[in-house]
């Protein structure tokens, strides 16, 4: 990939995003600043719709995004540190992290990240809609929170075997895998975002979750969702309130994500977008395109595209 000796340091695009043709302007496009060369070992990988880069140095470095890159559509970053020490410094804030800890940061802000000896760094960059969801979320990093976390501790333990394994995967495993990190680390944004939802209600929230994902395929008014959990529908939308989202953004979102893992099944590659997006409710087509975009950053098809091995592209 490449690497370019500049006098304030070196220069290294590609590696998350190997298909622009100008490497200065390459939305993965950092200075390496280092006492001596930088020299490093970079694997990198595609999971799906998310690459991957796995980086090991001996040298202490600092990594800062370069100059002239617009922060327009830049993507988020998961970071997970695998060995050694690593600090990172965005919007103010700074947290050191330990080998296990993940952060998310990117999305066009400035950063430094202060690699210390001897270091295993593994980032991932996110498909588009995730970034979307990552920057509505009030914090630029929330490492200490999430990883500490259930969710996150799971998350991490993915990301860290993503880290060491994944590589060995054939191009259908490691679409599916990309598929459901993305999932996770989804899901638990989401969660991050609905933390202060008050335990009394919280059993019967999870009741109704429960419910609406087993007839996602079916009707789900507010009315027929409150009456078969003998509640009214005020309550009901209560409920999605203490979440920070609605009732018809959830059940949008997770009809949405059942056609997202659809269009990434090699084995429904010959089954038209639409098609599988009615399969799960959503009958327009037009408005299917939309909201899909909307949610996602790309439309069904681009997502299609990019997301299905070589030989099953629609």
């Amino acid at each position: 990939m490449p690497l370019e000796a500049r006098t304030d340091g070196t220069l290294v695009s590609g590696y998350l995003d190997p298909v622009s043709d100008d490497r200065a302007r390459a939305s993965d496009a950092v200075l390496v600043k280092t006492a001596t060369p930088w020299a490093a070992e970079l694997r990198a990988e595609r999971f799906g719709a998310i690459t991957t880069c796995d980086i090991a140095g001996e040298q202490r470095a600092q990594v800062v995004p370069h100059a002239s890159v617009s922060p327009v559509g830049i993507d988020s970053l998961v970071g997970v540190l695998l060995a050694g020490e690593v600090t990172i410094e965005q919007n103010g804030r700074q947290c050191a992290l330990s080998p296990g800890d993940f952060v998310l940061y990117g999305g066009g802000r400035r950063f430094r990240l202060d690699l210390g000896r001897d270091y295993r760094w593994f980032l991932m960059r996110l498909d588009p809609g995730t970034s979307t969801l990552l920057r509505q979320t009030p914090d630029a990093m929330v490492a200490q929170e999430l990883t500490s976390s259930p969710g996150g501790r799971i998350l991490s333990s993915m990301l860290v075997e993503l880290a060491d394994r994944g590589h060995r995967l054939g191009p259908l495993s490691k679409g599916e895998m990309g598929e459901h990190v993305t999932g996770v680390l989804r899901t638990l944004v989401r969660e991050y975002a609905g933390r202060h939802t008050p335990p009394a209600h919280a059993h019967r929230l999870l009741r109704v979750l429960e419910h609406i994902d087993r007839h996602l395929t079916e009707e789900l008014s507010p009315a027929r969702i409150a009456a078969a959990h003998h509640i009214s529908v005020r309550s009901l939308h209560a409920l999605f309130q203490h979440r920070g989202e609605t009732l018809g953004d959830h059940i949008r979102q997770r009809r949405l994500s059942r056609i997202r893992q659809d269009l990434a099944d090699p084995a429904l590659a010959d089954v038209p977008a639409y098609a599988v997006a009615a399969r799960w409710g959503i009958t327009d087509p037009s408005y299917f395109g939309r909201v899909f975009k909307s949610e996602f950053g790309l439309s069904p098809r681009e997502f299609r595209r990019r997301s299905l091995p070589d030989g099953y592209a629609p």
